[in-house]
């Protein structure tokens, strides 16, 4: 369990413990481990490559958030030396996907929760680093350019992927992202 970084974010904001993902002991059945989270058979991970970079996962959907306004289902929060970098993220089926932008472009301008979050997770450790905001889907099913392109100027959102997710398949890694 990344301590540092999970202990910083959890003194700066109320997180409960449960909504972070956990080594051992989750209580949330999306976390599979600390660091990848599953809902109805789609997968996305963030490992850490070095002891220097530390990343928590933060089930938002019926966890952080629990009222039934429109909310994504995680966050991923990344730090090293140099950089940091949240994930918004949605897992969603192949008909759903626009759905999904509508998820995260409404958690991200309208959740006072996750702006939260991205303001605290800036002030750790008193560096001067920005955090990047990116935004993820994660689904069975794929967009073309055009569509991927009109998704995002509809919800003025730009993912960094629709990444493919099925169950007997390797799991996508934002570690390609950052």
């Amino acid at each position: 369990m990344n301590l540092t970084l999970m202990n910083g974010v959890m003194n700066l904001i109320k997180i409960d413990l449960d909504c972070i993902c956990q080594k051992y002991k989750n209580s949330q059945s999306e976390c599979i481990d600390e660091y990848t989270i599953r809902e109805k058979g789609k997968s996305v991970e963030l490992k850490p490559k070095n002891s220097d970079e530390k990343v928590i996962a933060i089930i938002i959907d019926q966890c952080l958030i629990t009222d039934n306004n429109t909310k994504c289902d995680a966050l991923f929060l990344f730090n090293s030396n140099n950089k940091k970098v949240s994930f918004l993220t949605e897992l969603k089926g192949a008909g759903d996907i626009e759905k999904a932008f509508f998820q995260l472009s409404y958690t991200q301008k309208n959740r006072v929760e996750y702006k939260n979050i991205i303001t605290k997770f800036q002030e750790i450790d008193n560096k001067k680093v920005k955090v990047i905001e990116k935004f993820v889907i994660v689904s069975n099913g794929m967009l073309n350019k055009i569509e991927l392109a009109k998704l995002e100027n509809r919800y003025k959102v730009r993912v960094v992927g629709v990444l493919h997710s099925e169950p007997m398949k390797p799991i996508p890694n934002l570690r390609d992202y950052i």
